[in-house]
């Protein structure tokens, strides 16, 4: 979100709280690995290209002394100092801006960002490889991968913890795969499961067990003996099949419906969630034993917005899988995504990417243009933003309609319209 101090001044990510020792991070498409440095509360440095600057990248967009960085203890102040290609949020130019963790901001062809120390790059994460299938090298990323590693091997249920999109069954399948299972990974999404036959989709049935049950069915948890099952959205399950799951994972037996007869089974449970089930387990909603139980081993995925490092290398592993590897995304599109909240995450990116790259037609290159008007289109032309941030945005770009849709990733059309139904709704 975005939010104006004043026209020339921006508001990434806003919180309340005081932060302690924060970690700077600058890069470029040229240099990738970038360089950080630490700043303490009250501190402030200069970032550029030239020697005297204590936060320096070799980057041609980058001027000698391009900006002031200041910690004001709420926030991270940055301004420019009259930069040749100044300062870009979401593509619109200001003059300086205010920055909370996992904000960043455009400096030419480079990218400032602004950490906490447990996110920064390197922080305990030397040696640790990426998990395959899971694209992304940024040290929230590693971590990941160490911690999967870590409790693959371990005979005990793993809930995976994210928002939409973030990668959860991704990762359930990188923990079967470490973990050296030979059974089968099978999937299944709670969610999507009409409640009269979750008890049947996890366990199976016999023929006649009830209308419908035609022949003999084996369930999840069957398929996937001496493998791992990974059930998605673990909150919609009923409460009287979150009992019986419970009673599978304690004594590792399943009794189909209709059946006297309980089986053995060897299955690691992998359950995953988008929401805060405790919330659920308050309420009545979710069981605590059970709760107890997934919760011995939590991994939890960051959402895109806090690992924007990783969105080019994302970018191309999600272009080859969908066929398009001959495209790359053009260095200017690159900092139009960076500029993108992403609420649907790593599923919202490759949407997007597939959207763009069908405008972008024959031509191997997506550039901004395309992205912008995929936005446009996977939209339908209507602004999905808050009556205060397409109004303060408008406001904060001088009442330029062009920067300010800019700033939103919107077609210009499509910000009158939003502009002018807000307007008129008061």
């Amino acid at each position: 979100m975005i939010k104006p101090e004043s026209s020339h001044t921006e508001e990434l990510f806003a919180g309340g709280d005081a932060f302690g020792p924060l970690v700077l991070r600058l890069w470029s498409p040229r240099n990738r690995g970038g360089t950080t440095r630490m700043l303490d509360p009250g501190a402030s440095l200069e970032i550029g290209s030239g020697a005297s600057c204590a936060l320096r990248l070799e980057e041609p967009t980058l001027s000698a002394s391009h900006c002031r960085v200041e910690h004001r203890s709420t926030f991270v102040e940055v301004v420019d100092l009259a930069s040749t290609n100044g300062i870009e949020i979401g593509g619109a130019s200001v003059r300086g801006a205010q920055l909370w963790p996992g904000a960043s901001v455009s400096l030419g062809a480079a990218s400032l960002e602004v950490l906490e120390p447990s996110r920064s790059a390197g922080d305990g994460v030397s040696g640790v490889e990426p998990l395959p299938g899971l694209a992304g090298s940024s040290a929230v990323m590693l971590k990941v991968a160490a911690r999967v590693r870590r409790i693959a091997p371990l005979a005990l249920p793993v809930l995976v913890r994210g928002e939409s999109g973030t990668g959860k069954e991704l990762v359930a399948r990188a923990i079967h795969r470490e973990s050296g299972r030979d059974g089968s990974f099978v999937a299944l999404n709670a969610a999507a499961i009409s409640p009269a036959l979750a008890e049947s989709e996890l366990f199976g049935h016999r023929r006649g067990a009830f209308t419908g049950a035609s022949e003999n069915r084996r369930g999840a948890f069957t398929e996937a003996h001496n493998g791992t099952l990974f059930l998605d959205e673990i909150g919609a399950l009923p409460l009287d099949v979150q009992a019986k799951l419970l009673r599978v994972v304690e004594d590792g037996m399943v009794r189909p419906l209709g059946s006297g007869v309980a089986s053995a089974v060897d299955v690691r449970l992998v359950a995953a969630t988008c929401e805060a089930i405790e919330n659920r387990v308050e309420t009545g909603g979710f069981r605590a034993d059970l709760f107890e139980r997934l919760a011995a081993c939590i991994v939890r995925l960051p959402p895109l917005r806090d690992r924007r490092a990783d969105i080019p290398e994302i970018a191309r592993d999600l272009l080859v899988q969908l066929g398009l590897a001959d495209m790359r995304l053009s260095c200017a599109a690159e900092r139009t995504l960076f500029g993108r909240r992403f609420r649907g995450n790593v599923r919202e990116l490759r949407n997007l990417l597939a959207s763009a790259a069908v405008l972008a037609g024959d031509g191997s290159v997506i550039k901004p243009e395309h992205l912008l008007d995929a936005i446009d289109e996977r939209q339908g032309s209507r602004l999905r933003l808050g009556h205060t941030d397409v109004l303060r945005t408008y406001e904060a770009s001088g009442r330029n309609t062009t920067a300010a849709a800019r700033a939103l990733g919107v077609p210009r059309s499509t910000l009158r319209d939003a502009i002018r139904r807000q307007r008129e709704a008061g």
